[in-house]
């Protein structure tokens, strides 16, 4: 009896260290979905990569790096996402993607930069 409790307490333990093994990890986030990690360099007038694709409610990590010698912002229509970044600073922030499907709008909102290119897309499906 003493040595069938044993065997199923190495059990038990084994199969709790790997359950624990396999919990989140760098990019992982809860309900089992990854993190998206993307780092843009805005300068004048331009984002790079000015395109990202990400999925409905999925957690964006977006590093901006001000490359430029102005400030700029990388906001995303319909949304309230808003990152602003003075003359060579790096801003992170963590953000959801819409729930809802579909092409969102970024932008530089300083006067005139859109104007200029400063433009792109987060496409969300």
């Amino acid at each position: 009896m003493l040595q069938r409790t044993l065997i199923l307490c190495a059990v038990l333990a084994l199969m709790a260290a790997s359950l624990a093994a396999c919990g989140g990890g760098a990019g992982s986030v809860p309900g089992g979905g990854t993190a998206l990690d993307v780092t843009v360099s805005a300068n004048e007038f331009k984002f790079d990569p000015a395109t990202i694709n990400a999925t409905p409610g999925q957690t964006i990590n977006l590093t901006l790096r001000n490359t430029g010698s102005i400030q700029h912002t990388w906001v995303v229509s319909r949304t309230n996402i808003k990152i602003t970044a003075d003359p060579g600073k790096t801003v992170t922030q963590t953000f959801t993607a819409p729930t809802a499907a579909g092409t969102y709008e970024i932008m530089c909102d300083i006067a005139g930069h859109k104007e200029a290119g400063m433009v792109g897309q987060l496409i969300v499906k």
